[in-house]
């Protein structure tokens, strides 16, 4: 069978609406700060593979999914883990959000989302901010988020979730606390 490749289709969420879902589907599945998200995505079916899917994506990270339950997430050679742990949240946010549309207008399409987008194309564009919404906000919920950083810093608050400090840097940024 031919695979038909389809690049992620934006909701058109608001940011809000998209952290919101993120953040709820964390404390239902009891995905907590620091939890690994490496057997996350195995629980759920999916793969991780180190290195590159060969189409673009030996710098970053990309998806390759078929299912919702049937997905392979590669991640970069060439970065830490605390940035994989960012991707791999946002490639998840590309199937979460994003997938179901695309099966929706065709049962034997099959996403593929990598860091390459075409830059003329505001859908595309728009998927990659809704992605990178849901990783910070599965990864680093605002409210318990922002009361770490305050009790012990941004530097803390990266180490105890799991994340780069240009994440948690930005989180922090965005939520207007230091």
């Amino acid at each position: 069978m031919i695979e038909n490749f389809y690049a992620p289709k934006a909701l058109g969420a608001s940011k809000a609406g998209v952290e919101r879902f993120a953040e709820d589907l964390a404390k239902k599945i009891g995905f907590g700060p620091g939890d690994s998200i490496e057997e996350l995505v195995q629980r759920i079916g999916g793969r991780l593979v180190v290195g590159t899917s060969g189409f673009g994506d030996e710098e970053s990270g990309s998806i390759i999914a078929r299912e919702v339950n049937d997905f392979e997430i590669f991640v970069s050679r060439h970065t830490s883990l605390k940035r994989d742990r960012f991707t791999i949240a946002h490639e998840l946010g590309h199937l979460l959000l994003h997938f179901r549309a695309i099966k929706d207008e065709d049962e034997h399409a099959v996403m593929r989302a990598t860091r390459y987008v075409d830059q003329s194309d505001q859908d595309q564009q728009r998927a990659e901010w809704e992605a990178n919404w849901f990783a910070a906000a599965f990864l680093m919920p605002s409210t318990e988020f922002a009361a770490t950083v305050k009790k012990s810093g941004v530097h803390s608050a990266a180490i105890e979730y799991g994340v780069s400090q240009v994440a948690a840097d930005i989180r922090a940024k965005n939520l207007n606390v230091s």
